[in-house]
């Protein structure tokens, strides 16, 4: 493996992998290449040996929802929009060593991409982390200078496969990729990982795969209540009749009823023989279906890691007040919001030159009301200032005032000159009356002299 200028060769030859090379971005600008020695390829482990039941390889099972289906739950698009606008809109900053660069100077950290704004290239990436867990950046454009690369395009999950021998438990990544048939080196793929679960490899990762039963939960409720409002009424219906029926009978009579409720609620069934159609199953008007859709929503806001209050639902025994309204920002950023930013900025700052990094500046989702900011920059800016007013205008969104700042230093060299003459002052006062005081002294012993002799 290389790890900064450093060589070690693995040798697996009493493990049963496969002779294989992998590429793995590792520390600044080196790519770091681990070469595994062993024998023939083996037969790929079963799903006995992994722990893991066969089922949850078959697509069918593994895929239970796609996408589009996902976010088509109001609960599941309002958590996605939610973390995605949070971090998108928000301002990217280039540091040297421990000085802020003013603008950045990196092409990738003003555009990450050159075909999108970086606006909607931070909310692909979020939105398919938030997910899948993962996002593959493609690596495009060549590199300048520096090493860094052109460009780097979010590749959507379900158009990159890999390629060739796949490790079972997720710690290597492949070898290769299929991206849309055409088969690349994976030295060009870079995932973007918000969680990382051991044992797990990276197809069965994300919460449309391991929460598949919430997240299928959330779309059966959906489609049910599309379907009672679109019959005008429960969907599933019983019909029952006194009168002795035969199957062909019971068939035709279910047969107009399903015609008739297909056409819709404008078209009444008639039914003969005493047959009666009386409602089955859950009523979606009922109060236990209302709160079983609740701890749904709920459920789903948890997997997100969102405040349930956002989807409109509070949980029982909750209420808001004046403080947290105040905290709730600074507590989405903490437990939600760090989990999506910080594996952008290690991706980011780990293609720049040694010296450099990126962070995201969340200090707009976070800061205080008005009055209270204002305060602090009065502090700030006050007789011990440790700011220029041009730097309190930066925060606060306003251009720079050169004309504000020579004021405001003149203000407070004035004030410090106007202290230190007080001083100079009191300091002259206090040697002049410890004169008077000496002669003073001087003068009585001469008197009392002279009063003895």
């Amino acid at each position: 493996m290389f790890f900064g200028h450093s060589m070690f060769i693995v040798n697996c030859e009493s493990l049963t992998f496969a002779a294989l090379e992998y590429s793995l971005g590792m520390g600044k600008k080196n790519r770091a290449v681990i070469t595994i020695k062993g024998g023939a390829a083996p037969t790929p482990p079963s799903p006995g040996v992994l722990g893991i039941p066969a089922p949850y390889y078959q697509s069918s099972l593994a895929y239970p929802l796609t996408i589009v289906e996902a976010v088509g739950i109001s609960a599941v698009r309002r958590c996605v929009t939610l973390i995605a606008n949070a971090i998108a809109g928000q301002r990217w900053t280039e540091w040297q060593d421990s000085v802020r660069l003013e603008s950045p100077v990196s092409t990738i950290v003003k555009r990450p991409s050159a075909i999108m704004t970086r606006r909607e290239w931070v909310w692909r990436v979020i939105a398919s982390m938030a997910l899948d867990d993962i996002s593959y950046l493609y690596m495009t454009g060549g590199v300048d200078d520096e090493g860094i690369p052109g460009s780097l395009i979010p590749i959507p999950r379900q158009l990159l496969s890999p390629a060739g021998y796949s490790d079972p438990y997720g710690i290597f990544p492949p070898t290769k990729y299929l991206l849309g048939g055409e088969e690349i080196s994976a030295e060009f793929i870079i995932p973007v990982r918000s969680a990382f679960w051991p044992g797990v490899p990276y197809h069965l990762i994300g919460i449309l795969q391991m929460a598949r039963n919430s997240m299928m939960t959330a779309f059966a409720s959906d489609a049910y209540a599309s379907r009672y409002w679109q019959a005008g009424g429960s969907p599933t219906t019983v019909i029952t009749t006194d009168q002795e029926l035969n199957a062909t009978q019971a068939d035709d009579i279910g047969a107009r009823w399903r015609d008739r409720r297909s056409r819709g609620p404008d078209y009444p069934a008639v039914l003969g023989k005493g047959a009666e159609a009386k409602p089955w199953g859950a009523d979606i008007s009922n109060a236990v279906a209302i709160e079983a859709r609740r701890e749904i929503i709920i459920e789903i806001a948890n997997l997100f890691g969102v405040n349930s209050q956002y989807l409109n639902v509070s949980p029982t025994g909750t209420s808001k007040t004046y403080s947290n309204v105040q905290d709730e920002a600074l507590s989405l950023e903490r437990f939600t919001l760090s989990g999506f930013v910080d594996p952008i900025q290690d991706v980011i700052s780990d293609l720049l030159p040694e010296d450099r990094f990126m962070l995201i500046d969340m200090t707009r989702l976070t800061r205080a009301a008005q009055e209270s900011r204002f305060r602090a920059w009065q502090i700030a800016t006050g007789m011990r200032a440790w700011m220029l007013p041009s730097e309190v205008r930066t925060e606060e969104g306003l251009s720079p005032s050169d004309g504000i700042d020579a004021m405001e230093t003149a203000a407070i060299e004035g004030a410090q000159n106007a202290v230190k003459e007080s001083t100079s002052d009191a300091g002259t006062a206090s040697d002049s009356e410890r004169g008077s005081n000496a002669d003073g002294a001087g003068n009585s012993g001469n008197a009392a002299r002279l009063a003895a002799n």
